[in-house]
């Protein structure tokens, strides 16, 4: 990632192991950068179990979501290692971010659909006909045969439609774990 264009579009906050840098169900005005350190996705399921869901990485972000869905939180993060590094980008910065820096757009795009894979490749092995549903979306098609040319052609002509693709991404991600969760609690 472009750390130094990222750098401009927010402001470092350094957290403490076992802070809680966002909790599950905040409205959510920013999304984070994972500078330094290591921290733990955690999320609650129907039972109120606790669940650690990843282990988030230097250079992973996390609370995209809320920016592209206009909705509350749908994890808490919690710094797990001493002096979490993060940089917060605020919903304004987010949209310049975005419409700027394709390379970084590109970036959280293929990290969303990773993620999604990931789930889906998961819950695959127990229920085929649950995921079958996401497979078959033509933009989650259209999402699969992307390269960096392809979606700097389609930023450059119609950023609106990026913006389409990560909502998609995210919304299916926050659908995803809310209805699988409500599956294993059942």
């Amino acid at each position: 990632m472009d750390i130094d264009l990222l750098k401009g579009c927010g402001t470092t906050v350094t957290f403490h192991e076992g802070q809680a840098i966002c909790r599950e169900g905040e409205s959510g005005q920013s999304m984070f950068v994972l500078l330094r350190g290591k921290v733990n996705v955690i999320i609650n399921s129907f039972s109120d179990n606790s669940q650690v869901v990843d282990t988030l990485q230097e250079g992973s972000f996390f609370g995209e979501m809320s920016l592209l869905e206009g909705k509350p939180r749908s994890a808490t993060v919690i710094a797990s290692t001493a002096d979490v590094i993060v940089l917060e980008v605020s919903q304004t910065d987010f949209s310049m971010l975005l419409l700027n820096a394709t390379s970084i757009t590109y970036r959280l795009l293929l990290s969303l659909n990773n993620r999604l894979n990931g789930m889906l490749d998961r819950i695959e092995e127990k229920d085929k006909r649950f995921v079958f549903k996401y497979r078959k979306n033509p933009i989650y098609a259209t999402i699969q045969k992307m390269d960096v040319r392809s979606f700097d052609a389609i930023a450059k002509k119609d950023p609106d439609y990026v913006w389409t693709l990560l909502k998609y991404l995210s919304s299916s991600l926050e659908k995803l774990n809310h209805e699988y969760l409500q599956r294993i609690d059942l």
